[in-house]
């Protein structure tokens, strides 16, 4: 049996799409920087509007760490000292979603937490 691989499951492997789906729509990028370290991200709390494309760029500042966020399907592995790596999507519903370290880096890995808060567009009726 052949497998196909689309050229969008390609790219999203190498640049941090969720496999299978496409990458963020065209327009104003929202762009924030991330940075990992033992054992936390800073910021602790991303913002971003429902429906926005997103661009996280985030690197470390010690050791390889990685990104997750489960509930929306996304992971990014992060390079250790000042390399980045980016992710790019379109901002979910309004809601609170976790963030955490999916590469143990040491004692304090399951403390390594934030949170992604998408918020509805202003002026919507939600």
């Amino acid at each position: 049996m052949r497998r196909v691989i689309s050229l969008s499951m390609l790219l999203g492997a190498f640049v941090g799409f969720p496999v299978g789906a496409p990458p963020a729509p065209h327009g104003p990028v929202h762009e924030i920087e991330v940075v990992a370290s033992k054992f936390a991200f800073e910021p602790p709390t991303i913002e971003v509007t429902a429906g926005e494309s997103v661009r996280l760029v985030v690197r470390s500042a010690d050791t390889v760490h990685g990104f997750a966020i489960r509930k929306l399907n996304l992971e990014l592995p992060i390079p250790s000292r000042g390399q980045s790596a980016t992710l790019e999507f379109t901002a979910p519903q309004p809601g609170r979603f976790e963030i955490t370290c999916s590469e143990f880096c040491g004692s304090g890995h399951r403390r390594m937490k934030a949170a992604l808060v998408s918020v509805a567009p202003a002026g919507s009726t939600r």
